[in-house]
């Protein structure tokens, strides 16, 4: 028994250390990026912007299939299955939404992409789970995003515009934001005075300075894929390495990128094609990608709610 503690305290403390590394090297790649946004031009940001989501940030979702494995009851076989089903199932219904309702869809994207990136945020630094946690869960994503969407309002107004046939006002980026803020503040301080918050608040707060800025400086696609491949893709990624194999080893990323690669290379693929019919059509393109990338974010992010858990 005695040995058992000793080696579950060395887990713990070695799982720590790996986590504490990951967020000092997520603040010195954050700053080099602001640095590259600063010195290239919005062409080079995009290049390499397109290279990191199409590598670590579709790498990062490639994986579900073995996560609905390990998160599957008994009787394991026909549960997957079933679970398998559901997958599918919400990835055409979201194809079919954004065909037949692409403003209802594209505010169930918005809506679903903040609460996850709000849980994956955020779930480690709470003590327990209540429904104030996950509606700062989802105001926090949401402010994240306002923050890009402010910074780069044009652009994000055309594209919403090519998908929905509506455009969005600058105004209403700013309004929405600091309503979003102020919810976040409120269900924040609900949680943290009833003593469930694990998080230091100053420093949270100097991160949202942190992404205004990089947000302000770095072209659209950039600052998202900043925040999404740092701040969101890699922490995930070493949360389901961690949660699939039991540590962060070397040799546990390179069975995560073997169990993943055919699903990782499917994704590619598909992608490029896309790429490459639409390559000198910047607007339409970038509009056909997030409506890809919604389409895969949906099951993604309700497969990560149940691992999560």
């Amino acid at each position: 028994m005695f040995n058992f503690s000793i080696s579950l305290l060395n887990i713990m403390k070695n799982k720590s250390l790996f986590f504490n590394n990951l967020k000092s090297f997520t603040l010195v790649a954050t700053f080099f990026s602001l640095w590259f946004a600063v010195y290239f031009k919005d062409s080079v940001e995009d290049f390499f912007a397109y290279f990191l989501i199409f590598s670590l940030g579709i790498l990062h979702g490639a994986n579900d299939i073995e996560l609905i494995k390990k998160t599957s009851q008994k009787p394991r076989k026909s549960r997957f299955d079933k679970v398998l089903i559901v997958y599918v199932f919400l990835i055409s219904l979201s194809i079919t939404l954004f065909y037949f309702f692409p403003t209802i869809a594209l505010f169930l994207f918005v809506f679903f992409s903040a609460y996850h990136f709000g849980e994956q945020h955020w779930n480690s630094k709470i003590r327990q789970q209540t429904i104030f946690s996950r509606l700062m869960f989802l105001f926090y994503g949401i402010v994240i995003l306002l923050i890009l969407f402010y910074n780069n309002n044009l652009e994000v107004s055309i594209i919403i515009e090519n998908i929905t046939d509506t455009y969005i006002t600058k105004d209403f980026y700013l309004y929405s934001l600091v309503i979003s803020s102020l919810l976040l503040i409120i269900t924040g301080s609900i949680i943290y005075f009833d003593g469930k918050l694990k998080a230091n608040i100053f420093e949270q707060f100097f991160y949202i300075v942190v992404f205004f800025i990089v947000f302000y400086t770095a072209s659209l696609l950039w600052a998202f894929a900043i925040y999404f491949i740092f701040w969101h893709s890699i922490p995930s990624l070493a949360d389901q390495v961690y949660y699939l194999y039991g540590s962060n080893k070397k040799e546990d990323f390179i069975k995560y990128l073997k169990s993943s690669l055919i699903y990782w290379f499917i994704s590619l693929i598909s992608l490029s094609i896309i790429y490459w019919l639409f390559q000198h059509q910047d607007r339409l393109f970038l509009s056909i990608f997030f409506t890809l990338i919604a389409s895969i974010t949906f099951p993604h992010v309700w497969v990560m709610s149940k691992f999560n858990k």
